[in-house]
């Protein structure tokens, strides 16, 4: 479905942005010994989780009908922002 391949591209470029292959390589360093890696893989856990929850809210809310399946570029505008926590830099 283009709707969830648009969203996990979205996150797998903006993991990129940091080296990492992807948001899912991001996310394993969340228990990371090195700090700057551990803020980097918790932010990836939780920028991943608030994007998943709110496509699957407005996923949800098309297929009860209350609302219209939107474009994808209406969907990107509706997830929460992606940006690296600046103690992570």
């Amino acid at each position: 479905m283009a709707f969830t391949a648009a969203i996990q591209s979205r996150l797998d470029a903006f993991a990129q942005t940091r080296g990492y292959d992807g948001i899912l390589s991001a996310a394993t360093y969340a228990t990371s010994t090195v700090p700057k890696f551990a803020a980097e893989g918790q932010y990836a856990v939780e920028a991943r989780d608030a994007t998943w929850a709110k496509g699957y809210e407005i996923l949800d809310a098309v297929l009860s009908g209350q609302r219209p399946m939107p474009t994808i570029e209406e969907v990107m505008e509706e997830l929460p922002p992606l940006a690296w926590p600046e103690a992570a830099a």
